[in-house]
Protein backbone atom coordinates (compact mmCIF):
# COMPACT_ATOMS: atom_id res chain seq x y z
CA UNK A 1 0.00 0.00 0.00
CA UNK A 2 1.14 3.21 -0.72
CA UNK A 3 1.35 4.88 2.42
CA UNK A 4 1.22 8.61 1.74
CA UNK A 5 -1.40 8.04 -1.08
CA UNK A 6 0.57 9.87 -3.61
CA UNK A 7 0.99 7.82 -6.52
CA UNK A 8 -0.99 5.03 -8.69
CA UNK A 9 0.12 1.55 -8.25
CA UNK A 10 2.65 0.61 -10.96
CA UNK A 11 1.59 -3.21 -10.57
CA UNK A 12 -2.42 -2.13 -11.39
CA UNK A 13 -4.26 -2.02 -14.78
CA UNK A 14 -6.87 -0.50 -13.30
CA UNK A 15 -4.67 2.84 -11.66
CA UNK A 16 -2.92 2.60 -14.93
CA UNK A 17 -6.42 3.20 -16.82
CA UNK A 18 -7.03 6.19 -14.68
CA UNK A 19 -3.66 7.48 -15.21
CA UNK A 20 -4.62 7.93 -18.86
CA UNK A 21 -7.99 9.01 -18.62
CA UNK A 22 -6.48 12.29 -16.53
CA UNK A 23 -2.88 12.20 -16.12
CA UNK A 24 -3.42 15.24 -13.62
CA UNK A 25 -4.60 12.71 -11.13
CA UNK A 26 -1.97 12.68 -8.42
CA UNK A 27 -3.13 9.49 -6.88
CA UNK A 28 -5.38 5.92 -7.41
CA UNK A 29 -8.70 6.72 -6.95
CA UNK A 30 -9.74 3.66 -5.85
CA UNK A 31 -7.19 3.81 -3.13
CA UNK A 32 -9.86 3.60 -0.43
CA UNK A 33 -10.72 -0.08 -1.62
CA UNK A 34 -6.73 -0.85 0.09
CA UNK A 35 -7.21 -2.40 3.21
CA UNK A 36 -3.53 -2.18 3.86
CA UNK A 37 -2.75 -5.63 1.60
CA UNK A 38 -4.92 -6.07 -0.83
CA UNK A 39 -7.30 -4.07 -3.05
CA UNK A 40 -10.67 -5.38 -4.30
CA UNK A 41 -9.89 -2.90 -8.04
CA UNK A 42 -6.85 -4.58 -8.38
CA UNK A 43 -6.15 -6.36 -12.13
CA UNK A 44 -2.48 -7.02 -12.75
CA UNK A 45 -1.14 -5.22 -15.53
CA UNK A 46 -0.79 -8.28 -18.51
CA UNK A 47 2.85 -8.45 -19.41
CA UNK A 48 3.87 -8.74 -23.18
CA UNK A 49 6.07 -11.49 -23.79
CA UNK A 50 7.39 -9.73 -27.27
Amino acid sequence: MNDDKKQLCPNCKTGADALKLDPHEPMCPYMEFHNGQTCTKYVPIQKDNG
